[in-house]
């Protein structure tokens, strides 16, 4: 049996916009980071990149939308000001989950395609299996069962 070393993480380019998606750490405990950088000229500017996490409160809510069980997904108050926001929007008929990053006086767009949505559902599911203890089959089963059906009776608040 083969042995392959998993992505930690990877990138989404736009044309104005990029986004890295990774796995980090806080607190001791497996979260989800995001980076969102602008283009600058040709190239992206990281320096001043917007960074958001995701922890077991909300990656639940979030990979419900990346897995489709959900349409939308909102992010609010992060960062130490409380001033940054994530908003993810299924869009099948153009064939893409749409990233809204948000920071003061910042607003990034970015389509992610279907390979890269595909990278995603991977690496949330890998990071909610790491935080729960489970295997990742037995993790979906119970999101299926649990947050996603919760999500869709809008019993519980998203983000």
């Amino acid at each position: 049996m083969f042995e392959f070393e998993k992505p930690q993480g990877f990138h989404v380019y736009a044309n104005s916009a990029a986004l890295k998606f990774e796995q980090g750490s806080y607190k001791n405990q497996p979260v989800l980071v995001l980076e969102a950088a602008a283009k600058a000229g040709k190239e992206f500017d990281w320096q001043n990149r917007v960074t958001l996490t995701f922890s077991e409160r909300e990656l639940p809510a979030l990979l419900c939308c990346v897995l489709g069980m959900q349409t939308t997904f909102q992010a609010r108050n992060h960062g130490s000001q409380k001033n940054k926001g994530l908003d993810l929007v299924n869009q099948p008929e153009a064939g893409v989950l749409f990233a809204k990053v948000m920071a003061p006086n910042t607003m990034l767009n970015v389509p992610i395609t279907p390979d890269k949505v595909f990278q995603l559902g991977g690496l949330c599911l890998n990071i909610v299996s790491a935080q729960m203890g489970l295997d990742t089959m037995t993790c979906l089963s119970v999101l299926r069962a649990t947050a996603g059906r919760l999500l869709a009776s809008k019993a519980l608040p998203s983000g």
